[in-house]
Parts: C-alpha cells; sequence; structure tokens
C-alpha cells in the first residue's frame, strides 16, 4: 500500500481501483480476500508498471536511485526528478538472497542492495551524476566521498566499493517510510536461479578457509561458541537484524557499539573488518598460538591484526608473552637508563676512581684518578694482588695525602678483606660499582683507555713505556680539561707545572731585580747620600698635635739603615724614618760641610769654570782678578775641609761666586 500511495498521482481512479483493499484495512473489519480483492490486486499491478506511472528516460533530469534490502530479498527503483519536483519511476528492480547472501550482515545486504540496483542500471548511471537513497545511514559514510572506506573494512565492502569507484554519486540516507517503493520491491521478490547468484560462494568463503588452515581452531568452533557467548549472542542478533540500540546497555558490549559499521557475519562467525571476533571460551588457545615458537609481544600483536579481535586482546597478549617461563628466562635486557653522573666533589682528592690496566705487554698498570682536578697517577705493578693496591696508594697517599672515598670494580684486589682493612684503618670508605657495569666507574676507564691508547704509541715507536707515561702526563696536567675548564694541576696543587716552554718566557723574579736596579741608578745621588748623626738638630714629623707639621729635636742614634731615634724637646724619644725628617737650619750654619772631604770639595771648586763664576767686575765690587776669584774658592774649600766653617763668618769680595760654589759642592757631596 505505501508503494501504491507514492504512485497514486500518476495513476487515474486510483482510490476506486484501491476500494476493496481499503476495506480490508477498517477497523473491525474482517479479513477476507474475495475476487473483487484480487481482481483490485492484479489490476493495480498492471496500471504501475505501465504509463503513466512509469517515465521514460531524459538525460536532461537528475537520476535518484532507490535501493533496499531484506532478509530474502533486494530491491533497486531509478527515479527521474521532473522540473515540478515529483519523481517518477523509469526502471523497477528486484530479486531473491541466495543462500550464502541470506547469511551477511544487515551491513553487508544493504551494500548488496547498492551494487545491485547500480550495475542492473549500468546503462542508466554510467557516466552521469546520480544520487543514491538508503535507509541504512551507516553505507552513507563508508560509501561517503567525505569519509571513504575505513582500512579496516570487509574484504567484499572492499571490493564493493572497488565497483562503485567507476560511477560518480552521493549518498543519501532516507528513513524507511520514505523508502516504501524500493522496500516494497524487497520483500516482493522474484523468483529466481539460486544457483546462479551463488556462484560465486566460494570466494567469499575462501579467507575463512584459509583462517581455518592457520589455526587449530576452525571457523565451524568459533561459530558454535558464538551462539553459547552471553555477550556476542547479543552482538550476533544486532548485526543479523540490522538493529542496534539507541544508547548502550552496559560496558560489555560498547566496545562492539563502536565498531558496529564495520561488524558482519560469516558463515555464522562475527567478523570486524576481516578479523574474526574470538569467544571467550577460545581464547586462550588463540593466545598460544600466537605465541608458538615465543615471538615477542610486537610480533604477537602483528599476527593477531592480520586474523583474530576481542576486547583488549592487546593487554592478554602482553599477559601472555610476560608468563611464558622461557620467554621470562632469556629477556633482552631493558634499554639503558638515563645517564647519572657522579656529584662533582667541592674538595680535591677526596673522591678517586681506580682501576687496573692490563696485561699490556706482559705488565700490568695501576691508575688512580681525582674526581675534582681529573689529575691521573699511573704506576706499573707486577701483579693486580691487594699487597701491590696497597704498596702504591701508599706512595701516592704520600704526596697527596688520605682521600674520603675510593670508588672501584669488583676485582679480586678490591673486594678482599685485606683491602677494605686498609682503607677501614686510613679512615676511608669504598664504593663498589654494580658487576658487570663498567660505566658506573667512567671516570676510571676513561683514563685507562686513554693510558692505553699512550702505551701503544710508545709500543709503537719502540720507546720505553714509563717515559711514554711521564711525558704524557706531564702534559696532560698542564693542559685544561675539557669538563672542568681548568689544567688538572692547577685544580689540584694551584699552580701550572713548569715545562720547558716555560724558559721561553722571562723570568718575572729577574724582571723585579733588573728595574729595581734601574731605579736606584736613575735616583739623584744627594737622595742616596742623604743621613743624620747623632747630635744633630732636625726638624721632625709631628703626629701628636694639630697645627705645626714639625717639631724640633735632636738625634739620639741611627737605629736602622733609614730610621733615627730622635728625641723632643720634653726628653721623649721618638722613631722616624729618614723622609720624615728635616735639618734644623736655624741651629746650624746655612751649609754644613761634615760629610765632605777635603779631596771631593777641592775637585769640585776646580771643575768651575771662569764661564760659570764670570768675568771679574761683572758684579761692580772694584774688579777684582781671576787670582783673587780662585783665592777665594781656596779659602773657602780650606773652610769646608776643616769642618764646621760657615760662609757667613767671612767677608769676602766676591760673595756671589762663593755661594754658587757651595751650592754647587752640597748638590755633589757623598
Amino acid at each position: 500500500m505505501g508503494l501504491v500511495n507514492f504512485y497514486s498521482k500518476f495513476c487515474v481512479n486510483m482510490s476506486d481501483i484501491l476500494k476493496p483493499l481499503y476495506n480490508l484495512l477498517k477497523k473491525n473489519s474482517t479479513w477476507k480476500w474475495s475476487d473483487e480483492c484480487n481482481f483490485a490486486f492484479n489490476k493495480i499491478k498492471k496500471v504501475l508498471s505501465s504509463a503513466p506511472a512509469l517515465a521514460h528516460y531524459s538525460p536532461e533530469l537528475p537520476l535518484v536511485l532507490a535501493v533496499d534490502s531484506s532478509p530474502y530479498g533486494l530491491g533497486a527503483v531509478l527515479l527521474q526528478r521532473e522540473p515540478d519536483g515529483t519523481e517518477r519511476a523509469v526502471s523497477c528492480a528486484s530479486r531473491t538472497l541466495n543462500d550464502a547472501e541470506s547469511n551477511y550482515s544487515q551491513l553487508d545486504k544493504e551494500a548488496l542492495a547498492i551494487v545491485y540496483g547500480v550495475t542492473k542500471h549500468h546503462h542508466y548511471l554510467y557516466g552521469r551524476h546520480f544520487t543514491l537513497r538508503s535507509d541504512h545511514q551507516a553505507l552513507s559514510y563508508i560509501f561517503g566521498k567525505n569519509k571513504g572506506i575505513p582500512v579496516t573494512a570487509a574484504s567484499r565492502l572492499q571490493r564493493y566499493a572497488v565497483k562503485l569507484a567507476a560511477y560518480d554519486f552521493n549518498v543519501e540516507f532516507v528513513r524507511s517510510a520514505q523508502n516504501c517503493y524500493a522496500d516494497a520491491l524487497s520483500r516482493l521478490p522474484l523468483e529466481t536461479n539460486k544457483k546462479v547468484h551463488g556462484s560465486n560462494d566460494s570466494k567469499e568463503c575462501s579467507y575463512l578457509h584459509f583462517v581455518e588452515e592457520s589455526f587449530p581452531v576452525s571457523f565451524r568452533e568459533i561459530k558454535a561458541e558464538v551462539q553459547k557467548d552471553r555477550v556476542l549472542s547479543k552482538i550476533y542478533g544486532y548485526v543479523m537484524f540490522g538493529w542496534w540500540p539507541a544508547r548502550v546497555l552496559n560496558e560489555e558490549e560498547l566496545p562492539f557499539f563502536r565498531r558496529k559499521d564495520n561488524l558482519h557475519i560469516e558463515h555464522g562467525c562475527l567478523v570486524w573488518g576481516y578479523r574474526l571476533v574470538i569467544p571467550v571460551r577460545l581464547r586462550k588457545d588463540i593466545l598460544m598460538e600466537l605465541h608458538a615458537g615465543h615471538p615477542g609481544i610486537v610480533k604477537m600483536k602483528q599476527i593477531a591484526r592480520n586474523y583474530v579481535w576481542w576486547d583488549g586482546i592487546d593487554g592478554d597478549i602482553e599477559q601472555a608473552a610476560r608468563s611464558c617461563g622461557a620467554c621470562e628466562t632469556q629477556r633482552a635486557q631493558p634499554p639503558p637508563a638515563p645517564l647519572h653522573v657522579w656529584p662533582w666533589p667541592e674538595e680535591p682528592w677526596s673522591r678517586l676512581n681506580v682501576d687496573f690496566l692490563g696485561p699490556f705487554n706482559h705488565k700490568y698498570y695501576f691508575v688512580v684518578v681525582d674526581a675534582h682536578s681529573k689529575w691521573i697517577e699511573v704506576e706499573k705493578v707486577p701483579n693486580t694482588s691487594a699487597v701491590a693496591v696497597e704498596h702504591c696508594l701508599r706512595q701516592i697517599f704520600a704526596r697527596f695525602g688520605l682521600p674520603k672515598r675510593i670508588i672501584s670494580d669488583n676485582g679480586p684486589p678490591f673486594s678482599s678483606a685485606e683491602f677494605g682493612m686498609y682503607l677501614k684503618r686510613n679512615g676511608i670508605s669504598h664504593t663498589l660499582i654494580p658487576p658487570y657495569h663498567p660505566a658506573s666507574n667512567g671516570a676510571a676507564e676513561n683514563a685507562v683507555r686513554t693510558v692505553k691508547r699512550v702505551l701503544k704509541k710508545a709500543l709503537v715507536e719502540q720507546e720505553d713505556d714509563m717515559k711514554a707515561l711521564s711525558r704524557f702526563l706531564f702534559t696532560y696536567r698542564n693542559s685544561e680539561h675539557s669538563t672542568t675548564q681548568r689544567e688538572p694541576a692547577v685544580a689540584l696543587l694551584g699552580r701550572r707545572l713548569r715545562g720547558r716552554l716555560d724558559l721561553l718566557r722571562p723570568d718575572t723574579a729577574q724582571l723585579v731585580a733588573s728595574a729595581q736596579h734601574a731605579a736606584q741608578q736613575r735616583a739623584p745621588a744627594a737622595a742616596a747620600a742623604r743621613g743624620h748623626a747623632p747630635g744633630d738638630p732636625v726638624l721632625m714629623r709631628d703626629y701628636s698635635k694639630w697645627g705645626s707639621k714639625w717639631a724640633e729635636g735632636k738625634i739620639v742614634e741611627k737605629s736602622g739603615p733609614v730610621t733615627y731615634s730622635v728625641k723632643d724637646n720634653n726628653g721623649h724619644v721618638h722613631k722616624r724614618h729618614i723622609d720624615q725628617l728635616l735639618n734644623d737650619k736655624k741651629k746650624q750654619s746655612r751649609y754644613s760641610f761634615t760629610d765632605l772631604k777635603p779631596d771631593d770639595t777641592q775637585n769640585i771648586a776646580d771643575s768651575y769654570t771662569r764661564e760659570e763664576l764670570g768675568e771679574p767686575g761683572d758684579n761692580g765690587d772694584g774688579g777684582e782678578s781671576w787670582e783673587d776669584a780662585d783665592t777665594l774658592l781656596e779659602g773657602e774649600a780650606g773652610l769646608a775641609a776643616g769642618g764646621g766653617g760657615s760662609v757667613q763668618e767671612c767677608v769676602r769680595p766676591r760673595r756671589d761666586a762663593a755661594t754658587r760654589c757651595l751650592e754647587k759642592i752640597k748638590e755633589h757631596r757623598v
């Protein structure tokens, strides 16, 4: 009746023809199929299959292909949309499902109806854009242009998508009540040869046959267990009849509800995409088969993703792999942990890393590294006994002192009771690294590797090993370390080691001595010879009172090269530097020559030329001759040599010449 009502606008006297059938639908009416009903039924079929219900195909008008499926048939109607908006049928098609197709899930049946309707009307649709109308909403996402076929979709849906890729269409979802004409054809299919439509049945089952050959559990066992499983039996019904609840009834059905668009049924088994859904009772057997050959967790998951699925399969695979005893005994090491460095000691020679090098060229070497300064000590030992280790450490500790901690591996000399007692007596704590983990003693291992390279180079050059080691250690200790940015010698000793290259630089001590000697040479002779004798009146620097800076005093004694004891007028004795003393000119003659020798004054007086003294008569004193000037100089020199003579006590006609002469003598006195 829905099909008839849809096309009633294109038929004449439709209500009169259908009157006997309408009477059967009235309330309280007794169902009785009479001859009138039979006549009306046959007549309406003729009306629907003839003009004006059917329309001629027009390439200018839009096309709509409506499809639908039922549990036992397929229906398709090709519609043509008229300019007034009405849709008229151009062609109708339907057929019955074969035995294999009747076992399809509702999703697959709806997809099969699409493929059937498109291929049936290929000569109308190919090369034209049309609207594909279906009442199955999932197909609008799977075959729609915006989504595309999912990667996990079943192989059947993927084949359908390949066929439909040759056509240009958009999918339109409608409710079942609006798709009544296609629904009627799917529920009233024509009898067809089932063998013809079932000719591809072997291809549809080939995948499950392959799974059966690959696993000891056959799909027949899975089919039986699906019906017994409490959850899967409900999901099987949802997929079979195409009805899913509007909301999830319990948490166990939620994973299947999220995958409902890709779930279908093959040979009574639930299939998600191309993976069989395994019931609970058979999952242990599947896990044992996945772990055959003891593959790892990753490989087990890769194999499982090609065959089976259930909710929580990844966690079950991980648990099965971890619970395998054989795998647990032979499992690989975990990835390396993040690097954890030893804390840098703030004090030098507080933590030492020790290790043995050898046997190298039938010799053993004991290597010690200071963790603070990176200073390396290498000692040749006859063997690797605890006695040899103690002997080396005593010599090293005698030079640098006792450390706080020693880091070593678990070798016999380091783990012996004798070595432990030696460290305990000296108050040194001992840390043993984990066995077979040399990276924990990385400082010593790096030093051993470096020293070994030096020994190999010495062996190539046929050089004495200890001589080569000494040269290397000297250069290493004077070179800046990449970690500390300081030389090991500076970090440990506070100075660089003096080497032959230092000879290229001038000696600082020699530079200072030369500078001091040059300063003494440049100093005035008067300053170098300045001094005072006991009893000389002087002015000393006064720091005890304000006002005058100088106080009168008398030299008591010379207490040092440049220091004097001076008594003031009050009888107090003070200690003063020569720079804090001045001659008291009030209490002594203008010029004192007590420090001059007669020969010195005579030589100085003779050195004056006539030009320095001026021509006779220039001063206006009476025109004395040069002989008078000479007599004057000799007399003044004699006074100076006699000790205590003063110019003020002599009256001379050439006062200015004598004054200049004595001034010069004062500047050159020794």
